[in-house]
């Protein structure tokens, strides 16, 4: 009787008390905002390795489950009654993922860096000639205007002077081989830039950091794939032991879509990337495009970014082969217009699908958004996270509009559509 009588009286108590707690927390993060962000960029430096070792494993998922999946087809029903033997499998399916990601990563390496950095190489060994090209085809177009011609040629002529003495006494003769380059980088470069002792064991101190935590990582990612069952199990059980079952059943609902939508669209843009940049490096030598392994790169890694990554990345190739071959430039800019296109409009939905469920206005909302909130990173993951809140809003709305009987579809409210209380039967 008494819990019952005081029962309003506690609830009011405790509503206030909380009110109180998140206004004076409100007033803390406000007032100390420095403090709070150091703190969180410490603890982000602190669990990165954490961070990598998921995200890793996120990447890894599905090739385990495709290796696992085919394992348990080749394995005796009688064998997968036994939780040991299917736990054992799992195991293995993970080891097989780790080694078929590295020996990609290790081909993919083996074959990009030497034409990238022989790509390099020669453009600098051949820089001295499109400086006297270039000037050639200043003298051309400005042999009408001698007072224009000039102004600007000495200041031409001094600049690409410096720039060539510059390549041909510190740059060239230091990438005539890797090991030169090596022995330049260790003992010119890095002292100037970092402080010669200091500098150098900054970096090395760094290089040993980043080796620890890509270890942490994939020891992290292995713990993850083997346990994400349980962690999942674990998930729910807070999930439900919190909310209403049905308002849990539409969190859990939510956060595998959440999984389809984020794991389609990356896997399947590294993937499409990874296409796009053998199909540019393939046309580059067919067409014999200049420094075909570092455009085919570019144009590769930018792919990931979607809707910009295209322009953005054929903007520097075009400049590139512009210094050597102008009317090269002009064919390689139609070349990588016809591979955007093939890449929007057959590639790309053949790998991903309907991976986000997004329009044309909302990928590009998505992008600028948190592009310039996160930059590169930003750039790449801003599409699937707005695909997420996106579906998010859109189920809870046509929850709503369920719940109120009213029409889901988007058609219906088109148009004036006058009193829907009405169209449905109800009354003021």
């Amino acid at each position: 009787m008494k819990r019952e009588k005081y029962g309003p009286f506690i609830a009011a108590g405790v509503t206030a008390f909380c009110v109180v707690t998140a206004a004076i927390l409100l007033f803390f993060l406000i007032f100390n905002a420095a403090s709070v962000r150091a703190f969180f960029t410490t603890l982000s430096h602190i669990l990165r390795p954490i961070f990598m070792g998921m995200i890793l494993a996120f990447l890894l998922l599905p090739i385990q489950r495709h290796i696992l999946q085919f394992m348990l087809a080749m394995t005796p029903n009688q064998k997968l009654k036994n939780k040991n033997d299917v736990r054992f499998l799992s195991i293995i399916s993970i080891v097989l993922s780790l080694l078929v990601a590295f020996i990609l990563l290790y081909l993919l390496l083996a074959m990009v860096i030497p034409q990238v950095y022989d790509s390099i190489v020669g453009l600098v060994m051949a820089f001295p000639e499109y400086i006297e090209s270039a000037q050639v085809w200043l003298l051309t177009f400005l042999e009408d205007n001698p007072e224009i011609q000039s102004a600007i040629m000495p200041i031409y002529n001094s600049a690409a002077t410096s720039l060539e003495q510059w390549l041909s006494s510190d740059i060239l003769p230091n990438l005539e081989s890797v090991s030169s380059t090596l022995d330049w980088l260790r003992a010119t470069v890095l002292p100037n830039i970092t402080g010669v002792v200091s500098g150098v064991s900054a970096i090395l101190l760094a290089a040993l950091l980043l080796i620890k935590d890509l270890l942490i990582a994939i020891i992290v990612s292995v713990y993850l794939l083997v346990r994400k069952d349980t962690f999942a199990a674990q998930s729910k059980k807070i999930v439900y032991s919190i909310f209403r079952t049905d308002h849990a059943d539409l969190i859990v609902s939510e956060t595998r879509e959440a999984y389809r939508i984020m794991s389609g669209f990356i896997n399947g843009k590294l993937l499409d990337s990874l296409i796009i940049g053998i199909i540019c490096l393939a046309c580059c030598n067919l067409f014999h495009f200049p420094y075909p392994a570092l455009v085919a790169t570019i144009i590769g890694v930018t792919n990931v970014i979607p809707f910009f990554g295209p322009f953005i990345g054929a903007i520097p190739c075009i400049l590139l082969i512009f210094i050597i071959d102008p009317i090269q430039s002009i064919y390689f800019a139609i070349f990588v217009l016809v591979l955007q296109q093939f890449d929007g409009n057959i590639l790309g939905p053949k790998i991903l699908g309907e991976s986000t469920g997004l329009a044309s206005f909302w990928v590009l909302f998505s992008i600028i958004l948190f592009g310039g909130l996160f930059g590169f990173a930003g750039m790449v993951l801003g599409v699937p996270v707005f695909a997420m809140i996106y579906s998010i809003i859109r189920r809870l709305v046509c929850y709503g509009l369920r719940r109120h009987k009213l029409p889901t579809e988007t058609e219906v409210y088109m148009g004036r559509t006058g009193p829907m209380s009405l169209q449905n039967g109800h009354k003021e």
